[in-house]
């Protein structure tokens, strides 16, 4: 049997222990007991691992749960609706879905918005653009010049108070006129803190021109029955709010009537944002829709037994206290590892305001369908954006959740190792290990000799 030993030990005699050697055996098993331990723990606490497959889920319906607080508005005006990619379109579902009426917690709670605070908060706050702000200063001359001058209202309710000529290419009296009021005009705009309010508060008043030949439309919806006319808007002028100049064109008489006319006005109404409505509404339930792309929308009811709805001025700022998928989400969730948990309702808690008229909140959430294998359960994890998009006056306000269903499903399992690769692992621990200790042992020791020697020479 001794012809086969594939491991011969050399003789004792031929062999000699050294300190380097006793270092790197010690340092070697040093390294496997490390080693050792790690592969151990690695192999008894496998991490998951992922496979991304086509959705198998073939349900024809997907549920969608939620627990929303409309902020603002009363729940009799609250409306739950869906549509989809296939055009299915649902209006006021009611069926499963609650609604709770919360009251609001404030002094101010309740009181409506006078016409005045609309104005003020819209137009006074509002922030321009250079080029919005140039089209607003700009006169209306002519209909070629590269601005719009296609809303006259906006000239108005952008501007503390306007002075406004409307003249006629062909009218005499305009054209003796003009001179004068060209050099009025250019004194008035180029001032900031001339004139005040009857609060005592600075005005500012800006001087136009609008040629009723080419802006024919805007003279006849103004009333304008001859030329020159000479008009003071005040912002919020509806409807023929305004003072007609009727003394002699000339400079005085005009800064004077200016003067006056801005004194009478209480122009700043010290408007904030408070709440429209009464009361908050909490609306939670369930709603069942295709497995395709679509939206659901919490939205202003316009009617409501007795009362029309201010579509304009509705805020459907919200807060979210829970947006799932699925039929068993409840139960799925908890049983989640912790790290797919924040992943399957990231919405949860989360609050969605926006500070302005004609907002509405906008959620835009990408669906997969995710089935663990080791516990069992099925969950839909989302990513979510949102953004803040302007509505026309006329529009009603809806806060929507556009939602898309990826083709694909995430199959999370555990990645187990099997027992050969436990061992085979060890064995190439140990005997890397100990192999590479070894040739750094003989290394050394062959550099060791050769220092002695050279030592010995020199000597």
């Amino acid at each position: 049997m001794q012809h086969v030993d594939a491991f011969r030990a050399p003789p004792k005699d031929l062999a000699e222990g050294s300190l380097i050697g006793a270092a790197m055996t010690i340092l070697a098993g040093f390294i496997c007991s490390i080693l050792f331990i790690c592969e151990v723990s690695a192999f008894l606490h496998a991490k998951s691992g992922t496979d991304v497959v086509i959705d198998s889920n073939q349900d024809a319906l997907m549920r969608i749960n939620f627990d929303v607080t409309m902020l603002d508005m009363a729940c009799e005006h609250v409306a739950v609706g869906v549509w989809d990619a296939f055009g299915t379109e649902r209006q006021n579902i009611t069926q499963h879905v609650l609604k709770q009426r919360i009251d609001h917690v404030g002094a101010e709670k309740g009181r409506p918005y006078t016409e005045e605070e609309l104005t003020e908060l819209e137009w006074a706050n509002k922030v321009f653009t250079d080029q919005q702000m140039k089209e607003l200063d700009a006169d209306w001359n002519t209909s070629s010049s590269p601005f719009k001058h296609d809303d006259f209202q906006s000239v108005v309710d952008s501007h503390d108070f306007i002075f406004v000529n409307f003249f006629a290419d062909w009218c005499p009296h305009c054209r003796m006129f003009a001179p004068m009021w060209n050099a009025f005009q250019a004194n008035i705009n180029g001032e900031s803190t001339t004139f005040k309010d009857a609060d005592g508060n600075y005005a500012h008043v800006r001087a136009y021109k609008v040629n009723c030949v080419d802006f024919e439309e805007t003279c006849q919806k103004e009333k304008i029955a001859g030329f020159p006319t000479i008009r003071l808007y005040w912002r919020g002028s509806r409807d023929g709010q305004f003072v007609t100049f009727r003394g002699p064109r000339q400079w005085k008489p005009l800064r004077a009537f200016a003067v006056q006319e801005v004194a009478k006005k209480h122009l700043h109404q010290n408007a904030h944002y408070h709440g429209f409505f009464p009361e908050a509404c909490r609306v939670k339930g369930y709603v069942e829709v295709s497995r395709v792309p679509g939206t659901l929308h919490l939205q202003a009811l316009p009617l409501a037994h007795d009362k029309s709805l201010n579509l304009a001025y509705t805020n459907v700022s919200h807060t979210i206290h829970s947006f799932s998928f699925g039929h068993d989400a409840q139960r799925s969730h908890v049983m989640l590892p912790g790290d797919h948990q924040r992943h399957a309702r990231p919405l949860d808690g989360r609050s969605f305001t926006v500070d302005g008229f004609h907002q509405a909140p906008q959620h835009f959430i990408k669906v997969v369908h995710t089935r663990f294998e080791e516990l069992g359960v099925r969950s839909y994890q989302q990513t979510h954006q949102w953004s803040v998009r302007s509505i026309p006056r006329k529009t009603t306000p809806q806060a929507k959740f556009s939602y898309d269903l990826s083709p694909v499903e995430v199959v999370v399992r555990k990645a187990e190792r099997r027992w050969y690769d436990f061992i085979t692992s060890i064995f190439a621990i140990v005997g890397g290990a100990y192999t590479v200790m070894s040739m750094s042992s003989g290394m050394l020791n062959t550099g060791n000799t050769w220092l002695k020697a050279s030592i010995h020479k020199l000597g």
